[in-house]
């Protein structure tokens, strides 16, 4: 039972995470240096959801490691536990950044310090699961790796949000395709950082962690790539298809590009579920 709330949890905080970082970053590179009021209030919600998931990510972690069921914890156990491993740090680190995130979203509303302050939060995602296993230069190097895959994905899914919300609120297309077509040069930046890193990152994990290609792990991460894959498809499908068409006023465009927005959002929640699982396998199946 505690190990179907952590992969909840997890993945929850994955979610939450990415949003609460990538709908910042991705304003920014439209040129928005501040957000709205309704901005705000998703962004402070993002930030108190986050901090109410990361929570139960602590106390189901506790459950884990002590072979014991939720109810059964007290206060005094889980904050012994956390107290002596590097997660109760990596916690608490996440918290006081999701803190300092609802604090500069309702007292500042800048985009560049809320985006500072979630991309912290998602950050602590690196030093938990596989990367934050690994030891000594390897282990710094994966973290570090993990870290830029992680803020490079919340730029996409950051991206795909706010595109989604634009195309079915409608109106002026006019705003829609520059905002898209000064997304491409962002796009090409991301989808690099996320090749590389994403390739960096498995390597990194079969070397300290062994591997096996039948192995759960295995299996998930190869679906991960092929959802991976079919995202750059609808990407470029959007670029060089979709987006020309909107632009040109051609009869259907703004829903073809809509459907193609919302699959490739189906494949990046795909995604999120797929890492939330294979982070706690073993790649050599062990």
């Amino acid at each position: 039972m505690a190990d179907g709330i952590l992969i909840a949890a997890r993945l929850l905080a994955y979610v939450l995470l990415l949003l609460a970082a990538g709908l910042p970053i991705h304003r920014l590179t439209q040129g928005q240096r501040t957000a709205g009021a309704g901005q705000r209030k998703v962004q402070a919600v993002l930030a108190l959801a986050a901090m109410a998931v990361t929570f139960l990510w602590a106390v189901a972690s506790v459950a884990v490691m002590a072979a014991s069921p939720i109810a059964a914890l007290d206060p005094a156990t889980v904050q012994a536990v956390l107290g002596a491993t590097p997660l109760g740090g990596v916690l608490l680190a996440r918290f006081a950044a999701l803190a300092i995130l609802l604090l500069a979203t309702l007292a500042f509303a800048r985009n560049a310090a809320m985006a500072m302050a979630a991309g912290v939060a998602l950050v602590t995602c690196a030093w938990t699961g596989h990367a934050g296993a690994g030891e000594g230069f390897t282990g710094m190097a994966h973290q570090f790796s993990d870290a830029v895959h992680l803020l490079a994905a919340a730029a996409w899914i950051g991206a795909l949000m706010c595109f989604l919300e634009e195309t079915f609120r409608g109106g002026d297309s006019t705003g829609r395709v520059l905002a898209l077509s000064r997304f491409a040069r962002v796009g090409t930046v991301i989808v690099t950082l996320l090749a590389v890193t994403g390739i960096a990152n498995g390597f990194l994990v079969t070397v300290s962690a062994g591997w096996s290609p039948r192995s759960a792990w295995s299996l998930l991460i190869g679906a991960k790539i092929m959802l991976f894959v079919a995202m750059l498809a609808l990407a470029a499908a959007n670029r060089w298809w979709l987006v020309p068409a909107l632009a040109a006023g051609r009869p259907g465009a703004p829903k073809r590009l809509a459907r193609s927005l919302l699959m490739e959002t189906a494949c990046a929640i795909g995604i999120v579920v797929l890492v939330a699982l294979a982070g706690v396998l073993d790649p050599s199946g062990g």
